[in-house]
């Protein structure tokens, strides 16, 4: 039986509106680039994925979508490259004790004069295990699941990308500490660092500084961050200890850059240990 010739027109335009709808490809954004550049790789992956730039979340946490790329991680003297090839979200500020309280209702940091209690300062004394333990409860809610968000904690190679915002100086605002204050919340005097926050010194409220190019705030300082990984080798049975980025308020200026880390037992807590939420997505279908 052959088909009509009205058939086959029908046909041949549903190739073709398919042909058209295709996505296009996910941009790979390359560094350096400014900030004009990173809202522009922004929308352009927001198109290729078919996802919105931000999104804010069911416990009011906002994200910024984090374009794929190819650059060269850690100092000089040690950098190697790495390809990202799938864009993620990130949360704009670490997670806030407000937000880690819809988790665990009494969370609190010991001995912190109450203004460090407050629901609008990073929470801290988080451990790495703990840290995920937060993704995976948020990932369970309804609201979450419904919508298809995963969430986890960023990997090392994820966090320095997303802080380094087209750069490649050790801050997403120069090599040097000159105007770091006008960014990040750190030790400035280095001065001893004092037993329990009081006064001055401590965490600060999230997102009052200046933001980097992709709308993340207190990538640097404030509270050390979690990432999510943990590298182990079954054959020697090699276990390393997961890493923190980012400097805290405890932290020298040297400290709070994208390239220093500082690995933690998973176990460890502080008042300057806290963590930032990844999401993960997919192409739309």
């Amino acid at each position: 039986m052959h088909r009509s010739f009205a058939s086959i027109s029908l046909l041949t335009i549903a190739s073709i509106v398919l042909a058209q709808e295709k996505k296009p490809a996910i941009p790979f954004a390359h560094l350096p680039f400014d900030e004009t550049a990173a809202k522009k790789w922004q929308d352009d992956t927001a198109k290729a994925i078919d996802q919105p730039v931000s999104f804010s979340n069911s416990i009011g946490q906002k994200f910024h979508l984090i374009p794929a790329c190819r650059f060269e991680m850690g100092p000089n003297g040690s950098k190697y490259r790495v390809s990202l090839a799938k864009p993620f979200y990130l949360g704009e500020t670490e997670v806030t004790l407000g937000q880690y309280r819809r988790w665990k209702k009494d969370h609190r940091i010991e001995g912190a004069e109450d203004a460090f209690n407050a629901d609008d300062r990073p929470a801290a004394s988080i451990s790495w295990n703990d840290a995920r333990a937060f993704c995976a409860w948020l990932s369970e809610q309804s609201e979450e699941k419904k919508a298809g968000r995963i969430y986890s904690l960023p990997t090392e190679a994820q966090w320095e990308w997303a802080a380094r915002a087209g750069t490649i100086t050790t801050r997403y605002f120069g090599d040097t500490d000159k105007g770091q204050a006008d960014y990040s919340w750190f030790n400035v005097t280095y001065t001893p660092n004092p037993k329990t926050e009081s006064g001055i010194r401590g965490r600060q409220p999230v997102g009052k500084l200046k933001p980097n190019a992709f709308g993340l705030y207190d990538m640097l300082g404030n509270v050390w961050e979690w990432c999510e990984d943990r590298p182990s080798d079954p054959k020697t049975g090699e276990t390393r200890d997961p890493v923190m980025r980012g400097g805290s308020w405890r932290s020298g200026a040297f400290h709070c850059t994208a390239v220093a880390h500082d690995p933690g037992d998973p176990n460890l807590r502080g008042d300057n240990i806290g963590f930032r939420v990844a999401c993960f997505v997919e192409r739309a279908k």
